[in-house]
């Protein structure tokens, strides 16, 4: 009976092993990755932290945070648009489906 239970859940927290990112992390590259930083959202309730950001700057739902200038943000990200957005010199420092926008300093979604 126990080694039932344990594999039955070992295949629960494998169902949510993507979620990881939630407890600390970010999504930067794995926006499907839940709840963290960077990950897509439909409304706040789907974020650890910060909030859904809703524009189409945010693919139409990311959770990151609100902003007045860089200093509001974490070290690795910056402000455009009001909101903290991942910094980046290249397109390949964003997830697949954004660009690195305004001259090369935060990814976007396109």
């Amino acid at each position: 009976m126990k080694a039932q239970l344990a594999i039955v859940l070992g295949a629960v927290l494998g169902m949510f092993g993507g979620y990881a990112c939630n407890h600390g992390g970010d999504c930067r590259f794995d926006p499907d990755c839940g709840g963290g930083i960077g990950g897509f959202c439909d409304s706040n309730r789907d974020c650890v932290d910060g909030y859904c950001c809703r524009s189409d700057n945010c693919g139409g739902g990311m959770c990151t945070f609100e902003c007045d200038r860089d200093s509001d943000c974490p070290d690795d990200m910056a402000c455009e648009h009001d909101t903290c957005f991942f910094r980046c010199s290249e397109d390949a420092d964003c997830a697949r489906g954004q660009e690195c926008e305004h001259g090369n300093t935060v990814c976007e979604w396109d």
